[in-house]
């Protein structure tokens, strides 16, 4: 108990050495720090606050220190957590490398790929998009089409298509799901490491109602892809991907700590005067709140009952945080009175996110397994029910 209190002591000091006050507030939108081999910042502080996180490896606290983390226990790691969130401590980089590809990786990759690949994430040196949806493959994700072929004995030709893409015209590398054997479903499948900047990929951005959209749809045309960079073995993807889906679907189920933009409902009320009485709506968000802090601790519990294996709490988070999530975003939009009317792009920077978000948010339950889906997984797998 003594070295639990003197750690969490140590960190809530490091915290106000090296965390400027301004990384303390809610981050808008434009203020958002994407990994990438091209990094830029919004101000000094940004900077400041993402270089001291990676020094010490506090991005991925988790992870070994020759692979670029901070090589903390569970306990440590999550010590860590809580004084971050107990101050408001914005996330200092949004990086898929960090909280999907980076777990993948430690379980499934070579000692080459965990060398190669490891550090340059933890340092926000890659941007990572995903490539598994396709024009005919959303629910069945085993049906992708998009081929990898052997061209010799280091390289893939990569043919396809890939949809929903989220930035991949920004992104460096893609992780992506290729069939590598015509003949199989499951078992033709690679899960292969692309580099996004060579001539035969094409990204086209997808429109979406919000007026702003991380979304594309990618060509490949004869890309290539090294062998070397296929994860788990040729033919042997789909419980890689299934892995990576499940730290996916745990991500999405904590979005405000992935960097996602957070306005909080009952502040937007108490700065709107145009309800006369506010006591219904006041009612609805405290309900949410409550709601919120179940899923909180819920999350604490799945993440300490994945130290000793699969916690069946776990298939239930992404389902009830995204459909949360959704509703405190027209919680929000309810809260601004007319405001919540604007067009976005027509009001203040606040204003304009609440808007996007509210549009964006219809995504929360499709993306990543569609709510629909999420009951299926749930009645099967901890139900009992038939399929």
């Amino acid at each position: 108990m003594s070295q639990t209190k003197d750690f969490r002591a140590y960190i809530s000091n490091w915290i106000d050495e090296n965390c400027p006050k301004s990384m303390m507030t809610p981050m808008p939108a434009s203020e958002q720090v994407w990994a990438s081999s091209s990094i830029s910042f919004p101000n000094s502080d940004s900077e400041k606050w993402f270089n001291a996180m990676t020094q010490t490896g506090y991005s991925t606290p988790e992870w070994p220190k020759e692979y670029g983390g901070a090589g903390l226990d569970f306990e440590e790691a999550q010590i860590l957590r809580q004084e971050l969130k107990k101050r408001g401590c914005r996330n200092p980089q949004i990086n898929f490398g960090i909280t999907m590809l980076g777990p993948v990786l430690l379980e499934f990759g070579t000692e080459d790929q965990k060398k190669e690949f490891l550090p340059k994430i933890a340092r926000g040196e890659i941007w990572w998009c995903q490539g598994f949806s396709e024009p005919g493959a959303g629910s069945d994700l085993a049906g992708v089409s998009t081929t990898a072929t052997s061209n010799d004995n280091e390289t893939y030709i990569i043919n396809g298509s890939k949809i929903w893409t989220s930035e991949a015209d920004k992104a460096d590398w893609m992780y992506c799901l290729v069939k590598t054997d015509k003949t199989k479903k499951h078992d033709g499948i690679s899960f292969v490491l692309i580099d996004m900047k060579q001539d035969e990929i094409t990204t086209n951005r997808i429109q979406l109602i919000s007026g702003v959209s991380p979304f594309c749809q990618v060509f490949f045309d004869d890309a290539k892809a090294l062998k070397s960079h296929c994860i788990g073995g040729e033919n042997k993807g789909w419980p890689v991907a299934k892995s990576l889906l499940m730290h996916e679907r745990t991500m999405m189920s904590d979005m405000e700590s992935e960097g996602a933009v957070d306005i909080s409902p009952s502040d937007l009320l108490k700065n709107c005067s145009e309800f006369s009485d506010k006591k219904l709506l006041r009612n609805e968000i405290t309900k949410h709140e409550l709601r919120n802090e179940l899923i909180d601790l819920t999350m604490q519990r799945v993440k300490e009952e994945s130290q000793f294996g699969f916690s069946e709490a776990a298939l239930t988070l992404k389902y009830l945080s995204t459909e949360e999530l959704q509703l405190r975003w027209e919680l929000n939009i309810k809260s601004l009175g007319m405001g919540g009317l604007l067009v976005p792009g027509k009001g203040s920077e606040m204003i304009n996110d609440v808007v996007k978000s509210f549009f964006y948010s219809k995504a929360y339950t499709i993306a990543g397994g569609s709510s629909e889906v999420q009951l299926n997984i749930i009645s099967k797998n901890i139900l009992g029910l038939p399929s």
